[in-house]
């Protein structure tokens, strides 16, 4: 007797009272799991009841009591999860009109009864290797899905944070904790991006329709903070006219961004360490405990070890907010993030001022490369909203960049530096383009940048298809 290449699930729909129990008994014998119903309806009760029932390949007689064998496997083939089972139809009558009518209903195989055990195994065998085979590139289809996104989500937060490859690290790191809850921690200068990360955080996990709330910790007195942070009963202060929920509230089942963490108080910190343990707090001036379901991102520009080591911060309360953590790079060593960041910005700033400026000119971008940015991104933003209010061409020119821009590139870039900024942006936008197969509509959404941009791009770089 041939031996099944390994074990597998048979569900065996078979009334007759031999040939069902006899499949069974062989097919168990042979190393199979067989399963044995008496009729159509009983078959798809016990594949409908018991979702963690689903056999490999069923075995199915064509004459039936009630709806018979056609019936069922027509209902099979049009299931979302049962369609995929091979199906191996078996019946007495042995005519071509017979056997291209089942095939035609779905079945995947047909037999003749009585048949040989041997050939049974066979074809149940042959069955599970197009099964195995279906389950294969179904899970490697699934694994280009997910890389595919992927590659999609890291392009689209590289567009949005920098092309850098600090930058790409941090875009990797946020999709890779997309389904974390855990809080995060986002340390750097200030003017690098942290609400942008913060933001980006949100969109990209599982809280992304809920609440983003964000609260600067530095801009509030101890008091006034507790009060934003946690809410205030009506009379609990001089001027609580009224009750008043706070951030944690407002943020339930979002995100709550707390900028400026290291400028908290000790008092605070107390309260804010207990809400992390417990996910619990009172508004000031109440007495109800009320639960938060917010994940906490927090951020500075302050170095929290050594304020530890001054005893200005909690290390409970840091390693309570430190459980991931992002460090930004200023500006002055990730450049060659400038030009999306510039691109980024131009959009933006046509769309607020109703202007249709098509970005800056490789001199005044050499400028962009030679200053120290002291305020990093903010600052770089700063000046292309400045430039674009003055300017009065298409293209920005190294006169309508503030004087000190200006006395800082005096030199300006070398030929080979300008050559290689010219070569990263007209390889980028030639790798998005072929990716997108030069659909410039998604080209110029995955860039983040408006068409006419990317239009403006393609002819200034000479980019053409291949074909």
């Amino acid at each position: 007797m041939t031996a099944p290449q390994s074990s597998g699930r048979v569900l065996i729909v078979e009334d007759d009272p031999y040939n069902g129990p006899f499949a069974q008994e062989l097919l168990q014998g042979a190393g199979f799991i067989p399963e044995l119903v008496v009729s159509a309806e009983e078959g798809m009760e016990l594949l409908q009841r018991n979702h963690d029932y689903l056999p490999d390949v069923i075995l199915l007689d064509v004459n039936l009591p009630g709806m018979d064998g056609m019936e069922l496997v027509a209902k099979l083939k049009a299931h979302q999860v049962f369609q995929y089972i091979p199906v191996i139809l078996f019946t007495v009558h042995d005519s071509l009109e017979h056997k291209i009518a089942g095939l035609n209903a779905g079945g995947d195989d047909y037999l003749i009864k009585p048949c040989a055990p041997d050939e049974l195994i066979a074809r149940i065998n042959a069955m599970l290797r197009i099964r195995r085979l279906y389950d294969s590139l179904r899970h490697e289809r699934q694994i280009n899905r997910e890389l595919t996104r992927a590659l999609d989500g890291t392009e689209r937060l590289s567009n949005l944070l920098g092309r850098s490859p600090q930058m790409r690290s941090i875009a990797e790191l946020i999709l890779d904790i997309g389904t974390s809850d855990s809080h995060v921690l986002i340390q750097g200068e200030s003017g690098t991006g942290k609400e942008v990360l913060a933001r980006a955080l949100h969109e990209e996990s599982n809280r992304k329709g809920g609440p983003f709330v964000v609260i600067n910790c530095a801009a509030y007195s101890e008091t006034l903070l507790h009060s934003e942070l946690f809410g205030h009963e009506k009379g609990a202060f001089t001027g609580a006219i009224r009750k008043k929920p706070g951030r944690f509230e407002q943020a339930d089942g979002g995100t709550i961004f707390l900028d400026e963490i290291g400028e908290i108080s000790q008092p605070t910190q107390v309260v804010l360490l207990r809400v992390i343990q417990e996910r619990t707090f009172e508004r000031v001036g109440g007495e109800e405990t009320l639960r938060t379901n917010a994940r906490i991102i927090a951020a500075t520009n302050r170095d929290l070890k050594k304020a530890m080591g001054q005893g200005l911060f909690r290390e409970d309360l840091y390693w309570r907010l430190n459980v991931i953590s992002f460090n930004l790079p200023p500006l002055r060593d990730r450049k060659e993030d400038i030009p999306q960041l510039v691109a980024n910005f131009v959009d933006r700033f046509n769309a607020k001022l109703g202007k249709d400026v098509r970005g800056f000119t490789t001199e005044a971008m050499g400028i962009f490369f030679r200053h120290h940015w002291p305020g990093n991104i903010r600052e770089l933003e700063n000046v292309v909203e400045r430039s674009m209010v003055l300017a009065k061409e298409e293209y920005i020119q190294e006169h309508d960049l503030p004087p000190e821009l200006r006395e800082d590139g005096e030199s300006g870039l070398t030929d080979h530096e300008i050559a290689n900024l010219e070569r990263i942006e007209r390889n980028h936008v030639r790798a998005i383009l072929e990716r997108c197969a030069w659909n410039k509509y998604k080209a110029a959404k995955i860039m983040g940048i408006s068409r006419s941009t990317l239009y403006s791009k393609i002819r200034k770089h000479g980019l053409r298809t291949a074909g």
